[in-house]
């Protein structure tokens, strides 16, 4: 081997380090890229980084072999909500209510029909029914039900073999978080008033009657006097 090998050996071992190790990552991007590139999504990115949501479900989506679909409602879904629904969360619920968008699992809609309901997310910890969330296929369109609220799901944002997102056009609302309103209880029927007293008006016919009957002898009386001349 002569001088000039030795020297560039080296060097062209360099090289294809360097070429290694800038080229970029072949997996999916971040959950917060994907949708600040898509925009329309400033409250979820807002409750992402409150929540320190964001960098567990990029972790997740690491060291998950099944791969995510996240269900991502935009900026209009929540000025639909009441106002204050999220201010009087605390953060734990804050926390459910984002994984409650996320399903442990790479979903296409074509695969969405084969699911079983209700499907998983990462917000069933103990899977008791808490956080229900069932799937309506229909002929040209796919719903998710939570018991409180059925939104449609709409466009990709982002789709490869590990991750999907999807836009929904309602904020989804567990049942545990956002209870609904109890139903109201029945009225109570009025009490009816007992009717007024009132004088009875027999006393007051019977005197009538005694009137009547008095005057009609004293006229007949009058007229026998008269006809037979008898004085009174």
């Amino acid at each position: 081997m002569n001088m000039n090998s030795i020297v560039v050996f080296p060097f062209l071992l360099f090289l294809m380090i360097t070429k290694t190790l800038a080229q970029p990552s072949t997996g999916p991007p971040s959950l917060t890229k994907i949708l600040q590139d898509a925009g329309d999504f400033s409250n979820f990115l807002r409750l992402l980084k409150v929540t320190h949501m964001a960098s567990q479900i990029d972790t997740e989506l690491q060291n998950s072999g099944d791969g995510l679909t996240i269900l991502v409602p935009p900026d209009s879904a929540f000025s639909s909500l009441k106002s204050g629904a999220l201010n009087s969360l605390g953060n734990k619920q804050l926390v459910q209510l984002i994984q409650f968008h996320v399903i442990p699992q790479f979903l296409t809609k074509a695969l969405f029909q084969t699911v079983s309901n209700p499907l998983r997310t990462l917000a069933d910890g103990n899977n008791d029914g808490a956080f229900p969330l069932n799937i309506t296929v229909g002929a040209n369109e796919l719903k998710v039900s939570t018991g409180i609220v059925d939104a449609t799901v709409g466009e990709s944002l982002y789709a490869d073999k590990q991750l999907a997102v999807y836009r929904v056009d309602h904020v989804l609302l567990p049942p545990s978080i956002f209870p609904p309103p109890s139903a109201p209880a029945p009225e109570k029927p009025e009490k009816k008033q007992p009717a007024p007293l009132t004088t009875s008006s027999a006393p007051k016919k019977m005197v009538d009657s005694q009137s009547s009957l008095t005057a009609g002898l004293t006229a007949m009386l009058l007229l026998l006097g008269f006809h037979c001349g008898v004085k009174f």
